[in-house]
């Protein structure tokens, strides 16, 4: 795909003169014993690539007014795959990463050392080697990129050696049109995943049937998979703000508040979305006291969103407004009060991952995805309240990406009347 091939040109862009940067895909992790975690590759390396699939390995070389790219992957093994399921083809990585040298994993390190020998008149003098260090990314179960850094730096000591991350970040903090389209297609099933929750939860239901159904809804629509594990949470447990889900606990009941936090993927991309709802269809008095100012943030902060700011400037911004909302209500006492009830960030960078790269000291720019999320929690009155939407930072303000997810009073009010 076009998309992948122009992030790597816009990375060569950023890569200094007469270098070579290693992308690699990580591999599996082990949970116990002869068992593996499923396998995820390095987002990085995604990011690049549009490849998921451990052994991998992506080398840029930029040397010599040229340009050149290779892809690295297992051959094809016939008793491996009957094991483990089909690997990608070279024809079928070809596609989807638009990058045609693709190569055997086999090969790598001799083309490696190729082009760092100072006998190569191919690609020049190579001075300067990137390595995405991200913690815990491993080449294969027993080397991480960090000790392989430390193997080249002995046997390579006339070269340079950078950590590529903070570059890659960079590029994927801006986020292109395709990756937009991609989170509001998240964001659009997410919300047909809420409704089909709305319309099937019962008096009595275990916070863990809720859970399960959201991600049974996924599977069994277009094989959705989660963002992270779904948070739903009824009455007190809504104070916890990441609520384990247990069969012990969180059973559905007349007159409480449940609040889900839950999203799907869409080729890789991450929605993340908050709600709460009354369980019975109606807010009593106090609940919708919260509610209210709750709301009354979340719709002030994404008005406020804008390049320049930082997330930290949003957070200072929806205390204030929490403060003042909580006080109006008579929520709070003092304004001292509000740390003990508001006692998260507003806002986290989106994307390939839920909590997306990104340094939150640094003004944001458009093309950036944040989420709004503020939130009360009262844990002795058993009422936590917290309302998240995905937004886009644009070129004079904001664009909310998850407006169509209702959560006006009379809106979710009215919906759950209507519900089956």
């Amino acid at each position: 795909m076009i998309e992948f091939e122009t992030r790597r040109q816009k990375l060569f862009e950023i890569l200094p003169e007469n270098s070579v940067a290693l992308v690699f895909s990580g591999v599996s992790k082990i949970r116990s014993e002869d068992e593996s975690f499923p396998f995820y590759a390095n987002r990085n390396f995604f990011y690049l690539t549009g490849i998921e699939q451990e052994h991998s390995v992506l080398m840029l070389i930029k040397c010599t007014g040229e340009k050149r790219q290779y892809l690295f992957l297992d051959d094809h093994d016939e008793i491996k795959e009957r094991w483990t399921g089909k690997r990608l083809s070279f024809e079928e990585a070809i596609e989807i990463s638009s990058l045609n040298n693709v190569y055997s994993t086999s090969t790598f390190l001799s083309m490696f050392e190729m082009a760092l020998s100072n006998d190569n008149n191919t690609y020049g003098m190579i001075d300067t080697l990137l390595l995405d260090l991200s913690d815990e990314l491993k080449i294969t179960k027993n080397l991480s990129t960090q000790l392989y850094a430390k193997e080249l730096e002995q046997k390579y000591p006339r070269l340079t050696i950078q950590n590529l991350y903070p570059l890659i970040v960079d590029l994927r903090t801006i986020k292109s049109e395709y990756e937009v389209r991609q989170l509001e297609e998240a964001i659009n099933n997410t919300n047909t995943g809420i409704t089909d929750l709305l319309a099937s939860y019962r008096l009595g239901m275990y916070e863990h049937e809720l859970s399960d159904r959201f991600e049974y809804y996924g599977k069994t629509h277009g094989r959705k998979s989660l963002s992270f594990e779904t948070i739903c949470a009824v009455g007190k447990d809504a104070t916890i703000l990441h609520h384990p889900i247990t069969q012990q606990v969180g059973q559905v009941k007349e007159g409480e508040l449940i609040l889900f936090d839950l999203g799907y993927k869409e080729n890789g991309y991450c929605a993340d979305i908050s709600r709460t709802y009354p369980i019975n269809g109606t807010f009593n008095e106090l609940q919708r006291k919260v509610y209210e100012a709750v709301l009354t943030a979340n719709k002030e902060v994404i008005n406020y969103v804008k390049p320049g700011l930082t997330i930290g400037d949003l957070q200072e911004y929806a205390i204030s407004i929490l403060k003042r909302e909580a006080l109006r209500l008579k929520l709070i006492e003092s304004e001292e009060e509000i740390s003990k009830v508001y006692i998260h960030n507003v806002s986290h960078f989106l994307g390939l991952d839920t909590h997306d790269v990104g340094d939150r000291k640094r003004p944001l720019k458009a093309g950036n995805v944040i989420t709004v999320e503020p939130g009360l929690y009262f844990v002795d009155k058993g009422i936590g309240v917290r309302i998240e939407d995905d937004v886009l930072v644009t070129e004079n303000g904001s664009r909310c990406l998850s407006r169509g997810i209702k959560k006006e009073i009379d809106d979710i009010e009215r919906l759950l009347r209507n519900r089956k």
